[in-house]
């Protein structure tokens, strides 16, 4: 497995309903594994807030919308944090951040949870790397049809902040695995997962 420049990290934050998003998220991982960045993937309610706040390395936000235009459930402890008025207006100044939002566009609040957060991070002083990315299940090419084109955008402009250290790894390589499955010997018939803390899916 290729290594990664040390100064030359991710932290991509997901907020997922049924897995879509965090299914990007991983996606969104595993090309930044190919140029040669370390990355780390969590839920937003997973994460540590104050590695948003102090980051800085740029983060990628990655939501869907639930219901009506409401927040994912891993998501909504981050996104009230967010809305603290005691917040100082210029908490994020320092953060460079992209957001990715799924959505449907036959729904009134499409991609509601992304644009609010979009609208927040800057209220915080936070600065776009690249506009916000609408992925839309309506598209006739599904949500590739906004992703694709977000993540060109998205990779140019963080390799021009950030210049190859060495040829993007093929997609011939595979990342290393998430996790190893050992099965127990004689008739037992359960599977022992170990799950390894890894920063890419398979």
């Amino acid at each position: 497995m290729a290594e990664a420049d040390s100064e030359r990290r991710l932290l991509i934050l997901y907020g997922s309903q049924t897995g879509y998003a965090k299914d990007t998220a991983y996606r969104i991982s595993r090309q930044a594994w190919r140029r040669h960045f370390a990355v780390s993937v969590q839920s937003m309610d997973q994460a540590d807030k104050w590695s948003v706040f102090t980051a800085t390395h740029p983060v990628i936000f990655v939501c869907s919308t639930t219901g009506q235009g409401e927040e994912p459930d891993n998501m909504r402890k981050f996104w009230r944090f967010l809305l603290r008025k005691s917040i100082p207006h210029d908490a994020l100044s320092g953060l460079l951040f992209a957001v990715f939002g799924l959505g449907d566009s036959s729904y009134q609040k499409f991609n509601f949870p992304a644009k609010r957060l979009y609208r927040r991070l800057q209220q915080l002083g936070g600065t776009p790397i690249v506009g916000r990315g609408d992925g839309d299940d309506q598209h006739y090419l599904g949500l590739d049809g906004a992703l694709d084109p977000w993540l060109q955008q998205l990779w140019a402009a963080l390799l021009d902040r950030y210049p190859l250290p060495k040829p993007i790894v093929p997609d011939s390589v595979a990342p290393d695995p998430s996790c190893n499955i050992a099965f127990a010997d004689g008739n037992d018939d359960d599977a022992v997962l170990n799950a390894n803390q890894a920063l890419l899916a398979a």
